[in-house]
This record gives structure tokens, sequence and C-alpha cells, in this order.
């Protein structure tokens, strides 16, 4: 009896794992690019915040946070109605640069610099929503 027991108690244990697997570090973004976008527009507007008060840290923390969400649509948006290519070619276009220039200044303590980069990424990301006849704005907090 007792080895049924064991028998059964391990089958149950064993059945369980297998049915729910755990999946560690792995995130899923079941969010359509609206959705995302809206997250990145949040990131945008405390970033400017940041930048505008002197915070540079958390400005790093938000420019982190944001340039993670736009990896994602990067890796995720391959096709989209309103984009006449990959979401990963307008990033590698008009974010990365930008992106990639706001974080060495805020890595050297130059808000100058930082400031003059989140414009032009400002900027770029309102270029394309011109250019793909998308009828949002992002704001510059800088002003």
């Amino acid at each position: 009896m007792k080895i049924l027991y064991l028998i059964f108690s391990l089958l149950f244990i064993l059945s369980a794992n297998y049915c729910n697997p755990v999946i560690e570090n792995e995130s899923v973004n079941i969010k359509d690019l609206d959705e995302n976008m809206i997250d990145i527009r949040v990131y945008h507007e405390n970033l400017g915040g940041d930048l505008k008060t002197g915070d540079i840290d958390g400005a790093k923390w938000l420019l982190t946070g944001m340039d993670s969400i736009l990896l994602i649509v990067s890796d995720k948006f391959t096709t989209h109605r309103k984009l006449d290519k990959p979401f990963n070619y307008f990033y590698e276009k008009n974010l990365k640069a930008p992106i990639n220039n706001l974080k060495s200044a805020l890595d050297k303590n130059d808000l100058p610099k930082a400031r003059a980069a989140y414009i032009l990424l400002t900027d770029n990301c309102n270029d394309c929503h011109i250019n793909h006849d998308i009828d949002k704005e992002v704001q510059n907090w800088m002003k």
C-alpha cells in the first residue's frame, strides 16, 4: 500500500510540473503596437521631466525602460498596417543614434548634450509619425 501511495505521489508531482512548467527570465509581451507606444510615451514624458529637473539617475532608469520596450517592439512588429517596413528599420534609422547619444551624455553627467539628444529623439519620433499618418504627437518635455 505504501508503494502504491509513493508511486501515485510521484506521478502527481511529475505531472504537475510537466503540465505547468516554470519559465524563468522570460517575459511575454502580448500588447499590440499602440499599447506598447502608450508605455513608451509614459517613459518618454517622465524622461523629459527628469532631464528638465536634472535628475540624471532617474533619466538613466527611464531611458533604459523606454529602450527595452522599443527593442521588444523592434523584434515583435515585423509588419503593421501603417508601417511600410518593419519597426526595427525605423528604430535603427531614427532612434538608435539619439538613444545611444542620450545614454552616453547621461553617463558623463552632461545634461546639455542629454537634453539635445532627447530633443532629437522626440523630433525623430514625430517625423516617423507624420510620415506614417499616425495622429499622435510626441511631446517635447524640455519646453
